[in-house]
């Protein structure tokens, strides 16, 4: 895993990113964690951090986002 950045710019490319990725319909992140409908999880994300970022308490907002976008790529390579 590594370390994410939650800096505005930062923040800002992950959204970009977010918006224009075609996504799978489901993933599996984890062993414990399966995402059965990928769209709304990316929107409820994006959703949060349109509302209340820069607020800290919603950064794992934000790390959704990252490990998505790393199981993502990591998958198309």
């Amino acid at each position: 895993m590594s370390e994410y950045k939650y800096d505005e710019e930062s923040v800002k490319t992950l959204i970009v990113w977010a918006k224009s990725t075609s996504f799978p319909q489901q993933v599996k992140l984890s062993e414990a964690e399966d995402i059965y409908d990928v769209e709304r999880y990316v929107q409820a994300n994006l959703s949060d951090i349109d509302a209340h970022y820069p607020d800290a308490f919603y950064n794992p907002a934000i790390t959704r986002l990252y490990r998505l976008k790393e199981c993502i790529e990591g998958n198309e390579r």
